[in-house]
């Protein structure tokens, strides 16, 4: 199966090129990451250009990117609500809120450094892969 992007060429995208909606790909690539802290924009502006988004690679990554991160990040999310509901069926109810509050803080606060950290590294022009999630937005977005 043909891939529509040569193999040998340059990554598309990189700062100096403009996303389909008109904004400059670096500027596009980094509001994937950084609108994820305004309840769910990231989402929204990464479904957005990955539809939009036909030749620049360069967007295309990060915002798929963002949103296996922000994926990863619900399904966490999920599995603390989970483990607080089994201690307070068991009625843990004191330990099942410390962990639960405990546990949103800590994911919550990677997360965010995480996004801001690919936020600049997207605004630098960098193809920086998020930790689990980089590898596969990577050959997803190289297909």
């Amino acid at each position: 199966m043909a891939t529509p992007y040569p193999d040998n060429a340059p990554p598309s995208g990189a700062p100096g090129g403009k996303t389909s909606l008109g904004l400059d790909s670096n500027l596009g690539a980094m509001l994937c990451y950084i609108a994820n802290i305004i309840c769910c924009l990231g989402v929204i502006l990464s479904i957005i250009f990955l539809v939009t988004e036909k030749e620049n690679r360069f967007v295309k990554f990060h915002a798929l990117q963002s949103l296996l991160s922000m994926a990863v990040y619900v399904v966490l999310m999920i599995i603390v609500e989970i483990l607080s509901v089994i201690m307070s069926i068991a009625h843990l109810y004191l330990i099942a809120t410390a962990v639960s509050w405990g546990l949103w803080l800590i994911l919550g606060l990677i997360f965010l450094l995480i996004w801001i950290l690919a936020g600049i590294k997207a605004y630098g022009g960098q193809w920086y892969k998020v930790p689990i999630v980089g590898e596969f937005a990577w050959n997803i977005a190289n297909k």
